[in-house]
């Protein structure tokens, strides 16, 4: 960081201010002011002084400060980074504050190392896309499709992914994946998108509240398809509530038609009310014993919650895969108490080679893999079959010259 600006608006927070240029490694350069907005801004103007990086507390203050930052605005250059700390949880203050390029608004006490990440946030990745514009949403029936797997590592993931793709390609209005797994999400990896939000935005700061102005901030576009990210590092999970989820899939239905919801593998009351939430519940398993019996708890817990039989739909991924626990097909129906609707081939090659290009599996070669998930979205939105060709398949000659 070139030059580190912090203005205070209590004395008592300078040894918090000097944790924070420590752990950004801006001790050298870093310059400390208490006082008001508007006093360091008349500071910077008799100064000459133009810092890189701003670390503005405003204190108790709410709405009534954004004139002063106005001011401190007037003395910055354009690409100023400015992270705001404060002792009030308001949603219009943070976005009167946003809405003036402020890079994010942390509460206090806010932690050196969050404040140094926001900090970084615009030269820790390339230049970010523009947030895109929300697109219009039809007025026809708003569809949220929720994936969750029965077992760690069964590929729901997966599976919504290339299905959320899949759905966008085929002209049935406008789709956001929503990648839910905080800890592990993986779908901005196996995209390449580089975002700087995501849904943290909403799980970490959950009192902002939701509303478009947010999600345009939390999009990050992959064609047609929108896409919301998990974070990139590990993070602890924070507390989530049922009504936060709730309010994000809300929102999102006023500019999306079809809303897919990756979910983690872990079961608390946010992710059932995920669940309570779908028009179509995708739950991916696998033909063998642990996936089996996983299946058949989460058929169970989706019985506990009125989630009606035909909103379920049971997908076998890795089929035709030899597992030494593999179970028959007709054993997976009867214990688990429901009919296996779709059957998601055995295709490592194309999986692994899709997420090496950082690509979905229905941009690489036609395979009978991604006409597996074409059946599945055309499915899941009542779209009806078309013929499958064959894909083509090399010769021996081809393969290996006469």
């Amino acid at each position: 960081m070139r030059a580190l600006f912090f203005v205070l608006s209590d004395a008592n927070r300078q040894a918090w201010a000097e944790a924070v240029a420590h752990a950004a490694g801006a001790a050298a350069n870093a310059q400390i002011f208490v006082g008001s907005p508007a006093q360091a801004a008349s500071q910077l103007g008799q100064q000459g002084y133009s810092p890189s990086h701003i670390v503005l507390d405003i204190g108790p203050h709410g709405q009534d400060i954004l004139p002063q930052i106005d001011q401190l605005a007037q003395q910055c250059e354009a690409n100023t980074v400015v992270v705001a700390v404060g002792d009030t949880n308001d949603i219009q203050l943070y976005r009167g504050l946003t809405a003036r390029g402020v890079m994010d608004y942390l509460p206090m006490p806010a932690a050196p190392a969050d404040i140094v990440a926001a900090l970084r946030r615009p030269s820790a990745a390339p230049a970010p896309v523009a947030a895109p514009s929300l697109p219009l949403s039809s007025s026809g029936e708003k569809r949220v499709i929720t994936f969750l797997s029965a077992a760690s590592g069964d590929g729901a993931s997966t599976a919504a992914l290339n299905t959320a793709y899949c759905l966008s390609q085929i002209n049935h209005g406008t789709t956001i994946l929503v990648d839910m797994d905080y800890q592990y999400g993986m779908v901005a990896k196996n995209l390449g998108l580089q975002s700087q939000y995501g849904i943290r935005d909403l799980f970490d700061h959950p009192e902002r509240g939701i509303d478009a102005t947010l999600i345009r901030r939390m999009v990050a576009p992959y064609g047609n398809l929108h896409v919301i990210t998990a974070p990139t590092e590990l993070r602890y999970l924070p507390n989530v509530s049922a009504e936060a989820v709730s309010a994000l899939v809300n929102t999102l239905k006023q500019s999306y038609d079809t809303i897919v919801l990756d979910l983690p593998h872990v079961w608390l009351p946010w992710v059932a009310a995920s669940c309570q939430q779908s028009t179509e519940l995708v739950l991916v398993a696998q033909l063998w014993l642990k996936s089996v019996g996983h299946a058949a708890r989460m058929m169970r817990a989706f019985r506990d919650l009125n989630i009606p039989a035909d909103h379920i739909h049971a997908v076998i991924n890795r089929a035709g895969a030899k597992f030494k626990e593999a179970i028959d097909l007709k054993d997976f129906e009867r214990v688990c108490g429901t009919s296996v609707h779709y059957m998601l081939s055995n295709d490592i090659k194309t999986i692994v080679d899709a997420e090496a290009s950082a690509r979905t599996v229905m941009e690489m070669d036609p395979s009978i893999l991604s006409q597996d998930f074409t059946r599945l979205a055309r499915g899941l939105v009542g779209l009806p079959q078309e013929a499958m060709k064959a894909p083509a398949r090399p010769n021996f000659f081809t393969r290996f010259g006469k």
